[in-house]
């Protein structure tokens, strides 16, 4: 039983760093070039900011690597997405470096976040799943504590039911507004989870 309960702690402290790590982050610095720059200093400046987002996708494919408790279909998917929109980051990266005019290279700069919402989107989705499917996990163990209350385990659960697959399905896009709105219902859910479970450990 104590062993039990040592578990359920640590599973319960990571998702607890999971959930922290999930909260929305403040606005990535604009991709717009300044006005009056260069041709040059435009491409350079979309291109640090498209590094910017290949350095955070390695620490996001770092982070699904160690995760106990992710769900082998997430895992894929998450792989999956990180490594795709690293792929056609990269391949936007020689894009800008290519461009003549500074319109093209305004264009990219949009493609680089409507189309990957690499802070936005993916970052929560690695984190979030990582933090529900964690959640799902101590549901489990937490069953097997004697007198676990079967009733309040299972609404958890419920509660927790298709969010992963709910966050995955949520596409990149220009709307930032509506991708927050999408994005908000999981991380709620998954908060609440967490402070039950909290109460039952």
């Amino acid at each position: 039983m104590y062993r039990m309960l040592r578990t359920t702690t640590a599973l319960l402290t990571a998702l607890a760093v999971a959930l922290v790590a999930a909260a929305p982050a403040s606005a990535a610095p604009s991709a717009r070039p300044s006005a009056g720059a260069g041709l040059d200093a435009a491409k350079r400046a979309v291109a640090d900011r498209i590094d910017k987002r290949l350095d955070a996708l390695e620490q996001y494919a770092g982070t699904i690597g160690t995760a106990k408790h992710l769900d082998a279909a997430h895992r894929d998917s998450l792989t999956k997405l990180v490594a795709d929109s690293r792929s056609g980051l990269t391949a936007l990266k020689t894009k800008v470096a290519g461009e003549t005019t500074a319109a093209a290279v305004k264009a990219d700069a949009h493609s680089m976040v409507n189309d990957y919402r690499v802070f936005m989107l993916t970052g929560p989705k690695v984190r979030l799943s990582i933090a529900v499917d964690t959640e799902l996990a101590a549901v489990e163990l937490l069953r097997r504590k004697p007198g676990a209350d079967q009733a309040e385990l299972d609404a958890v659960a419920q509660s927790l039911a298709g969010k992963v697959d709910t966050l995955l399905a949520i596409r990149p896009g220009p709307d930032a507004a509506a991708i927050r709105n999408a994005v908000q219902p999981v991380r709620a859910a998954a908060k609440s989870a967490h402070a039950t479970l909290r109460t039952m450990r």
